[in-house]
């Protein structure tokens, strides 16, 4: 499959390239306005311009986009923001139509719909009623509608992530796999503890792309992906004031890991419902908090040995 990666010199885009390329054979084509210098061909591409995407994009033969090209909260200024984000965004969807792209996976944000707890429900899912506290938000929700709109309208094969963000966490090997010797297992753990649920690691990452590319079922949706939660909306109030009781009903033992690994448990005010993307696309993170619980007992049995 060759690709296109706008966005390709970000954090995202330097970490799904060679996961790609090298482990699935993809022929990867960089887009940005900076060489990301990563060996993969680069076309210099300022997304606004719709001549210089259509340059970009065109003759390639390209079978998907992944649109990570945005400008991200709080930098530059609002008609900056709707020049990359809403227009950037259209000018792609419309070259891949022109084009023949057989798929386009829009990046958006969980901030599209809502901040987390002013989320007028918990878990925050993908029907959430849209609540938008500044620009960022409100392009990043006319992006999921460009995609809508080129789907229902032009026939184009567009999804959009409603992401819950990528921050990556030292001690990963490049299949995901826990290296314990060099793992942060207190940063690793509070990623299922609510409120950051930031992918941790670039195989998760890829999966997540590189799952909605390959789908044949799938053509079209809006996805929540991160690290999601297994909490009900019914457990709200004890998740705000006793957090880890709720949490040692979903994972028998983790009190005790908690205060082993000196991990303190903050009042959990909102979280995410992942479930769609795994029923639809099949991905979710390759470790659940029950799984690095199970590891961490199993290393140190090891250490002892």
């Amino acid at each position: 499959m060759k690709v296109m990666i706008t966005g390709a010199d970000g954090l995202c885009g330097r970490a799904l390239a060679p996961i790609l390329a090298e482990r699935y054979d993809y022929d990867v084509i960089a887009s940005d306005i900076r060489d990301p210098d990563n060996g993969f061909p680069f076309v210099n591409c300022d997304i606004r311009s719709p001549e210089e995407v259509e340059q970009a994009i065109s003759g390639k033969d390209i079978d998907a986009i992944i649109h990570l090209g945005t400008l991200q909260p709080g930098l530059g200024s609002p008609d900056m923001s709707i020049d990359i984000n809403i227009k950037g965004t259209c000018n792609i969807l419309e070259s891949a139509r022109r084009n023949g792209v057989k798929k386009v996976v829009f990046t958006s944000s969980v901030w599209a719909a809502s901040r987390g707890p002013s989320a007028p429900y918990q878990p925050i899912d993908e029907d959430i009623t849209c609540a938008h506290e500044d620009m960022y938000d409100i392009t990043k929700r006319m992006g999921e509608q460009f995609c809508e709109y080129y789907y229902e309208y032009h026939g184009l094969s567009a999804m959009a992530f409603r992401f819950c963000g990528y921050e990556p966490i030292e001690g990963f090997s490049s299949e995901g796999d826990i290296l314990w010797d060099e793992i942060d297992i207190n940063a690793l753990a509070g990623r299922y503890l609510g409120m950051n649920s930031k992918l941790t690691n670039a195989w998760d990452l890829t999966q997540a792309f590189r799952l909605a590319m390959e789908s044949k079922d799938v053509q079209h949706g809006l996805f929540l992906i991160g690290v999601g939660a297994p909490f009900a909306q019914e457990e709200a109030e004890d998740l705000r004031n006793t957090p880890l009781l709720v949490l040692e009903k979903h994972y028998p033992g983790v009190s005790d890991f908690l205060d082993e690994i000196g991990q303190d448990v903050p009042a959990i005010t909102f979280w995410y419902n992942t479930q769609k993307a795994e029923k639809h696309l099949g991905f979710s993170p390759k470790l659940s908090l029950y799984d690095v619980m199970r590891q961490y007992y199993e290393n140190m049995r090891r250490v002892k040995l």
